[in-house]
């Protein structure tokens, strides 16, 4: 149990934590995230030889601009998303209408425009066929 505990205080002392008792306070130092550098007294510094240390806060800050730009590109894609919400609600009432109107036609001129719409239709496929056949 003794080299467990001295494993763990060496551990926290590497990664800039307190000792202390768990629960007494929350076991991390101010310094590992007030940006406090060599020049305050208050912080704790190590000795790093070989640039560990500037690797890391490196790697954090990369991180962290990472992570904004993704909490960035999240807000402008549920803008998106909405604006694109709002513009389906109004077609869908558009075609809706239009709908309306062609049901309307279709009741007052029975099966006229069906026949000329299918007539259309076997036209241009035939017009197709022709064109890609002798060209």
């Amino acid at each position: 149990m003794s080299t467990h505990n001295n494993q763990n205080n060496r551990l926290r002392h590497q990664a800039g934590l307190r000792s202390g008792t768990p629960g007494s306070h929350s076991g991390y130092s101010s310094a590992a995230y007030s940006g406090a550098g060599p020049e305050d007294d208050s912080a704790q510094t190590f000795d790093d030889p070989n640039g560990k240390d500037s690797r890391l806060k490196m790697k954090i800050s990369m991180l962290k601009d990472v992570s904004i730009t993704i909490g960035d590109e999240i807000r402008d894609q549920n803008k998106f998303l909405t604006t694109m919400g709002e513009d389906m609600e109004g077609l869908t009432g558009r075609l809706a209408t239009t709908m309306k109107h062609f049901y309307d036609m279709w009741a007052r001129q029975g099966c006229g425009p069906l026949f000329y719409l299918a007539l259309f239709a076997v036209c241009v496929f035939v017009f197709m066929y022709l064109y890609l056949k002798f060209r």
